[in-house]
């Protein structure tokens, strides 16, 4: 082993033993929200899987043996269990082992989400939720800052340590940024996100916070720019207009005006300074051809929704298994197989490509019974934040939080028309997606906890340090 690789061996280790003497102590929130905020960054990353990947695992498992894991939407989850292992059992063997190490990664996502809802309910004040999304932003922002500085093709390496390095950005042919995620769709769709967390928080923020929030919403829209993803921009404009209606009650008709400009001025702004000071300034280059299409298909789309549909059709209902060997996964193994036509010219590729689509991606690996299970999760979620805000004794900042939720589900999900966020590659984007939904799940519930318990005070949290189980409403 090199110096390069131990180094990085060495503090995920050091981190997963500190994960364990948290967990098993009374701080648990605290071991929790390290895993939140360490979440976009790996130490550790395997074709086995990453640092986040064990960490999640050691943490849930060392809570579940001391009472501390409180289970929520666990028929939802159990349907994600079911239609994988499903497709698993009617899979290729030859390719058990790719299957098997697929699941074990994407499982993980399963076990941040009950991470996440555990630590929104321990928590005491609901701002401690929104403080965790914000410390990950910042980290967010600071990496990809340092990504600009080094232009397209790139890796930054913080003080000359290979260890360290961040991803590599995209090739100067498609100068984009690719983030902390390691993909430009990807990281745009954080930053997506996260502009609109930003947006609703700085309606309810106050004097210094109210201006940093404000400046990491800029840094927010920069980054979203410099990934030159159009599907993310787009989605931002259409769901800032339904964050103001949302909030039309608070704002009123004359500060929505005002946040309407003012939002208008900064995104103009941030895109500015991407276009003119750095070299990831495509958008709107690319978005000149949004609505350009080939053979009746998005361009960009062509060569791989033909094939996925292709072989869609031959297992419909239960896929070909869970996941399927494609020409990034070979060559991050340091495989290549080529094909030849009978001219003897070398074709691209044996392997498929992805199809940029998670929709497409589901129903190719489990089928309509996988996509049925996975995209039920996340309406489920939408629904339970939906009844969550019709109730009249929530607090107004917890409801807040609930209603941004209510957008970004769908902000996220018509996201996912044109990317697939569980690549093998990326799933550190699926841990912070799944570690969203646990949150503001665990916020809607704090006042149906606080309802409930016995001996609380009403508008007051019950204390859950000592693990106590929670009634069978939280388990649906």
């Amino acid at each position: 082993m090199s110096s390069s690789d131990a180094w990085p061996l060495a503090w995920g280790i050091i981190t997963v033993l500190l994960m364990f003497a948290l967990a098993s102590g009374a701080r648990r929130t605290v071991s929790i929200g390290t895993l939140l905020v360490l979440i976009p960054f790996q130490t550790v990353d395997t074709r086995y899987g990453s640092s986040s990947v064990v960490i999640a695992y050691v943490l849930a498992a060392v809570l579940l043996l001391t009472g501390g894991l409180k289970g929520r939407m666990l028929p939802a989850i159990g349907l994600i269990l079911l239609a994988y292992f499903a497709s698993l059992s009617l899979a290729d063997r030859e390719l058990l082992t790719v299957h098997l190490i697929f699941m074990f990664k994407l499982f993980s996502c399963l076990v941040v989400f009950l991470l996440a809802y555990n630590f929104a309910t321990l928590v005491e004040d609901e701002r401690s939720i929104m403080d965790v999304l914000l410390a990950i932003n910042v980290l967010v922002v600071a990496y990809c800052l340092l990504q600009l500085t080094v232009g397209p093709g790139e890796r930054f390496v913080p003080f000359g340590i290979e260890a360290l390095q961040f991803n590599q950005n995209r090739h100067p042919g498609d100068p984009r940024l690719v983030g902390p995620f390691d993909n430009p769709g990807s990281t745009a769709g954080y930053f997506t996100l996260m502009s609109l967390v930003c947006a609703a928080e700085f309606i309810f923020a106050k004097k210094r916070r109210r201006f940093w929030v404000g400046m990491l919403a800029a840094f927010n829209l920069l980054g979203l720019v410099a990934t030159g993803n159009r599907a993310g921009f787009l989605v931002l404009l259409a769901m800032f207009i339904a964050l103001l209606f949302t909030f039309r009650r608070e704002l009123g008709g004359r500060r929505i005006l005002q946040y309407l400009v003012g939002g208008t001025a900064v995104l103009a702004i941030s895109a500015t300074i991407a276009v003119t000071y750095t070299d990831f300034g495509r958008l709107f280059e690319r978005m000149g051809t949004v609505t350009e299409t080939e053979g009746g298909l998005p361009a960009g789309r062509q060569g791989g929704w033909p094939v996925a549909i292709e072989k869609i059709r031959r297992d419909p209902w239960f896929g070909e298994g869970p996941h399927f060997w494609t020409a990034e996964d070979a060559e991050r193994a340091g495989e290549s197989r080529v094909e030849y036509d009978e001219e003897g010219e070398g074709l691209d590729t044996a392997y498929d490509p992805y199809p940029h689509s998670l929709y497409l991606f589901l129903l190719r690996t489990v089928g309509i019974f996988g996509l049925l299970a996975v995209v039920g999760f996340f309406v489920r979620t939408w629904f339970v934040l939906y009844r969550a805000s019709q109730r009249e004794s929530m607090k107004e900042y917890r409801s807040a939080i609930v209603r941004i939720g209510l957008l970004l589900v769908p902000a996220f999900l018509i996201a996912q028309i044109t990317l697939e966020f569980i690549r093998p590659s990326t799933l550190d984007y699926g841990h912070f997606i799944f570690a969203l939904m646990g949150l503001l799940i665990g916020t809607s519930d704090r006042g149906l906890q606080a309802a409930t318990a016995p001996n609380s005070v009403k508008g007051s949290l019950p204390k859950y340090g000592t693990g106590q189980s929670v009634s069978r409403s939280l388990v649906r």
